[in-house]
């Protein structure tokens, strides 16, 4: 019987070694003997190649730390200095690894060629690795020391390529610290940055644990952050199969179940998961960048600091925000020192530089952020515990909940500054009302401080905030300002956003509820924070548009006082500029065509869409006629489509069908309704699988719509078929259906939430038709595979839906419909 070869026994042994240890426990010590089989192998392959003379073969990268995780590369180096042969025992050693199926990244250079590779940044940290395996044990000194030493020369210019090199990565793969879907190898936090320290302490010729770069305490953090962060990326790799590092929603469930997380009160397993992954890779991220910045100051000591008591903490990280400076070791160490009572005992010194803090922003962040890792920030704020590395499950956030808080302070802090968007006039205009800037730092800080897992995050965040207000000891009117700011945050956008901004009572409950043209300020101030804070889905031009519309119009109920006159002077101004754009047609032409159309189409429309569409609406319409017209839409790779068609029920429906049939997605709907029964509804649109809407589609969806209002086809199969070739949202999220009776006085207002999908508006204005309810206005609005759309609608008499088996009738044939 034939024996294998060493590299079809590793291929055995790491198998076993896969099978000895459940998914989720693979950390540094099967790491390490995972590598240790293939010092093994590839020791035998270089005595089977002949041992030759002159060649050294060097473990490099991950796998020369002895972490060598199960789908990752053999990382090998092999040096010689005998171009003619080398390339005989490079084949020797490196196809039955290749054969047997491992992956292998390698290099071959002389010594010469070693030092010059350190012009690239990875090639040098990965022979800064380098650990001999077999062979010239002389060579491989003399490849590698010259390595070292051009480290040794300039610690503090390779802390700086460092520094650049982390910046790039967190740039193209984001953090690793509050990312809801991290890479835990590249992201800022990951074990790259665990590598750095060793990188470092080889620049300052100090032992490879980084001492002289990091303390004691913070090395023992860092090693808990890798041996999580290993047994994690291991597990990833495991379950898939393959080389990935990103911990994707789909695999956080089995990586959550194979590492022991359970569902817990408030907490389930997979944001038990997130949330250790969370602090380990901040701790990872937080000592890496002190590293970096101490050897780029050749600060790896640092004098003794005098600090004694909470307060003097805050005085002392304000001073050091305010120099643009990271915390000395001798400043970290006083802290650590310090006894700080839990809870701190607030007085009007601690108050003062705690809001001193605030004030600087993006500096002040980082220093929230010290405070935070050496345990001290949910010390000053009880509550911060509850938020503390906490993921969001929703479209819009892409980072845990107090690393959004912290960063909708510093934008705060920007615009109260004067550095935010100097193009928005609204923006500028907003900050010369501010008159308590403190209360808004203090509204930002804690806006969210209410998502705990405990229900509703508004109601809940507004008495934590009081309470975290009273105990800090901030009174009076600024008390009551940042209260309502946690209280209300939510209004503009949401108001913006779902309801019909041309309704006149809304604009009049709007005011009445915020008060005050300063709290109207600071609540569209904290709208633009918290969006820039929470990615880009949060703040389209269209979100912003529509803020700032509401903005505006609330701001002029408060200047004019009645809103009745403010409304009819806009109205009059629209209508003059139509008949502007509209020069040239006949005057009773433009004037029935004004007193044709419903005035909540004049208010919500821009007058130079008007104009466009008042060459399709004003030529008598054939009963099964249908007419489109469409343009660019607000954002790039978008169309705005106008359909003009005789009204009738079940109409909307159709036209949402053919768009489906179509492969249109709807991002956004307004429909209107003339006083003769003209259906005016506006869409904005993008190609579902090709990009680009050609006429000829903008065709097919017109017969489509025709033939379906003639009766000739059904789109209820069609619109089933179109769905089942589009995959479903990769997350799936709950249907949700509130009907509102207090909104409008006229409609009443259905909110539906879904995971988007092709034909869902067609779903949900069907279900409507079939339940004889007309609709008045709809506001469809899609963020990130979610949508949330607004209906105003009215029974066949006009009126709203009052009765609550009626209403209950409602909410469940939708639910039906849309959960099937």
């Amino acid at each position: 019987m034939s024996v294998p070869g060493p590299a079809v026994s590793l291929r055995e042994g790491l198998g076993a070694l896969e099978r000895a240890y459940t998914l989720g426990h693979h950390g540094p010590a099967v790491a390490r003997r995972r590598a240790a089989l293939v010092d093994a192998c590839l020791v035998e392959l270089f005595d089977r190649a002949g041992a030759p003379a002159h060649v050294a073969l060097v473990a490099t990268g991950g796998y020369g730390r002895m972490v060598q995780l199960p789908a990752s590369d053999i990382d090998l180096l092999v040096v010689h200095d005998d171009a003619a042969s080398i390339a005989v025992i490079v084949d020797a050693l490196l196809y039955p690894l290749w054969d047997a199926g491992l992956p292998v990244g390698h290099a071959v250079r002389t010594a010469a060629e070693c030092l010059a590779a350190t012009e690239r940044l990875d090639a040098w940290t990965a022979m800064l690795d380098g650990r001999l395996v077999a062979g010239d044990e002389t060579l491989a000194a003399r490849a590698l020391a010259p390595v070292r030493a051009r480290a040794r020369e300039d610690p503090a210019g390779f802390a700086r390529r460092l520094r650049d090199a982390a910046g790039a990565r967190r740039e193209r793969f984001g953090s690793s610290a509050h990312l809801l879907e991290p890479d835990l190898k590249e992201g800022s936090g990951g074990l790259r940055d665990v590598a750095s320290l060793g990188w470092l302490a080889a620049a300052l010729g100090t032992d490879p644990e980084g001492a002289g770069v990091v303390r004691a305490r913070e090395r023992a953090a860092v090693d808990a952050g890798e041996a999580f962060l290993v047994r994690a990326r291991s597990a990833i790799q495991l379950l898939t199969g393959r080389r990935t590092d990103r911990l994707v929603t789909e695999l956080q469930p089995d990586v959550a179940r194979e590492m022991g997380f359970v569902d817990e009160p408030n907490l389930l397993a997979t944001d038990g998961l997130m949330r250790s992954l969370f602090e380990h890779a901040r701790n990872v991220e937080h000592v890496s960048g002190l590293a970096v910045a101490r050897v780029m100051a050749g600060a790896t000591g640092g004098g003794s600091v005098d600090i004694g008591d909470p307060a003097a903490i805050l005085e002392a990280l304000a001073d050091a925000a305010d120099q643009g400076q990271v915390p000395s070791v001798g400043l970290l160490d006083a802290i650590e020192d310090v006894a700080v009572p839990d809870p701190v005992a607030w007085d009007a010194r601690t108050r003062a530089a705690f809001l001193r803090l605030l004030r600087t922003g993006e500096r002040g962040s980082a220093m929230f952020d010290v405070l935070d890792r050496v345990g001290l920030l949910a010390r000053f704020i009880p509550a911060w515990a509850g938020v503390r590395c906490r993921p969001q499950r929703d479209p819009y956030h892409r980072s845990t909940v107090d690393a959004h808080l912290l960063a909708a302070a510093a934008r705060m802090a920007d615009l109260l500054a004067g550095s935010g968007d100097a193009e928005d006039p609204l923006e500028v205009a907003t900050v010369a009302h501010v008159e308590r800037p403190d209360a808004l730092l203090l509204g930002a800080l804690l806006h969210d401080v209410g998502k705990t897992g405990k229900g509703g995050h508004v109601p809940i965040g507004t008495a934590i905030a009081r309470d975290t207000l009273d105990e800090m000891g901030v009174a009076g009117a600024d008390h009551d300002l940042a209260v309502f700011m946690v209280e209300e945050h939510l209004l503009l956008p949401d108001t913006a956003t779902r309801r019909d901004l041309s309704d006149e009572d809304l604009l009049l409950d709007v005011a009445a509820r915020i008060g005050t043209p300063e709290r109207l300020a600071g609540l569209y101030l904290l709208a633009k924070a918290d969006a820039l804070a929470t990615g880009p889905a949060a703040w389209t031009p269209w979100r912003e548009t529509l803020v700032r519309e509401l903005v505006a119009k609330v701001q002029r109920v408060f200047d004019r006082g009645q809103m009745g006159e403010e409304l009819a002077a806009h109205l009059a101004e629209r209508t003059e500029r139509l008949r502007e754009l509209l020069h040239g047609e006949p005057d009773d032409r433009i004037e029935r065509f004004i007193l044709r159309v419903p005035r909540s189409y004049l208010l919500a429309v821009d007058p130079g869409r008007v104009a466009e569409h008042f060459r399709i609406v004003m030529p008598p319409l054939g009963r099964n006629e249908v007419r489109t017209a469409s343009t660019a839409g607000s954002r790039a790779g978008t169309y705005e489509v106008v359909v003009v068609a005789s009204d009738r029920p079940g109409l909307l429906s159709w036209i949402a069908g053919a768009l489906a049939i179509g492969g249109i997605s709807i991002l956004a709907a307004q429909a209107f309704t003339t006083e003769d029964r003209t259906a005016i509804d506006v869409f904005e649109v993008e190609g579902a699988f090709e990009p680009e809407i050609t006429e000829a589609r903008w065709r097919a969806f017109r017969s489509t719509l025709r033939r379906t209002i003639e009766g000739s086809i059904s789109l209820e199969h069609r619109v089933r078929e179109k769905g089942r070739h589009y995959p479903r949202p990769r997350v799936s999220s709950p249907v949700t259906v509130r009907a509102l009776n207090d909104v409008s006085e006229f409609s009443t207002v259905i909110e539906v939430g879904a995971p988007d999908r092709i034909g869902l508006l067609h779903d949900i204005t069907r279900t409507f038709a079939d339940l004889h309810l007309g609709v008045h206005l709809a506001k469809v609005a899609t963020f990130d595979g979610r949508v949330v759309d607004a209906f105003y609608v009215r029974d066949e008499l006009g009126r709203k839906v009052t009765e609550p088996g009626l209403l209950a009738g409602v909410e469940s044939a939708l639910r039906e419909r849309l959960e099937t």
